[in-house]
C-alpha cells in the first residue's frame, strides 16, 4: 500500500512541477496564471449551472479576465444563456463568444479539428521567436481559435501566418493582444 501511495506522490509532485515550470515560462505572472485557472473554473461552474448539457458542448479559455468561448449549442437562446452567464462570474473583463449554432455536436468532427491543433501547435513551437507557451489553440469545423499574448507585433502576425497555413485550415480567428 505504501509502494502505491509513494508512486501517487511522486506523480503528483511531477505533475505540480510541469505545471509550475510551465506557468515560469510564460510571459505573464504566476498570479495571473493563477488567477485564470481559478475564473476558469468559476466560468465552467457557471455555464454547468445554465444546462449541463450545453456545458459538454462549450469550450472554455481564459487569458487575464478574457473569455474565450467556443462550441456548439442547438439553440440561439441557449448561446445567449452561457454568454450571459460568464459576464455575472467576477472579475471577467471580456467575453469572445464564438459559440456555434448547430443540431451536429463538435465532437463529429474532433479527430480532424485535434489534429490540425497539434500540427499549430508543434508548428509554433518549432520557431524560436515565438514563445508558444502564450498561445492556447483550439480548433472548432476547422476554424482555429488562437488565444494568448504577442511580445511584439511581428510574433503576432508570425502565429497567425503558421495557423493560416496548415492544411485543413478554413480560417484563423485570432484573440492575440500585444503585450504592454
Amino acid at each position: 500500500m505504501l509502494v502505491v501511495l509513494a508512486g501517487c506522490t511522486a506523480a503528483i509532485i511531477g505533475g505540480s512541477s510541469a505545471v509550475v515550470g510551465t506557468m515560469l515560462l510564460r510571459d505573464k505572472t504566476t498570479g495571473d496564471s493563477i488567477s485564470d485557472i481559478v475564473l476558469t473554473k468559476r466560468v465552467s461552474i457557471a455555464i454547468y449551472k445554465v444546462n449541463p448539457d450545453v456545458h459538454a458542448r462549450v469550450g472554455i479559455n481564459v487569458q487575464e479576465g478574457d473569455v474565450l468561448l467556443t462550441g456548439s449549442v442547438t439553440e440561439e437562446s441557449q448561446r445567449l444563456a452561457v454568454e450571459t452567464a460568464v459576464w455575472s462570474v467576477k472579475s471577467v473583463k471580456r467575453v469572445y463568444n464564438n459559440i456555434e449554432i448547430s443540431d451536429i455536436a463538435p465532437i463529429k468532427n474532433y479527430p480532424k479539428d485535434a489534429w490540425i491543433t497539434s500540427v499549430v501547435k508543434a508548428k509554433l513551437l518549432a520557431v524560436p521567436r515565438i514563445r508558444s507557451v502564450n498561445y492556447s489553440v483550439k480548433t472548432v469545423n476547422n476554424v482555429v481559435y488562437i488565444f494568448g499574448i504577442a511580445r511584439t507585433k511581428g510574433e503576432l502576425d508570425k502565429v497567425v501566418d503558421i495557423a493560416s497555413k496548415v492544411n485543413g485550415v478554413d480560417r484563423v480567428m485570432s484573440y492575440i493582444r500585444l503585450r504592454v
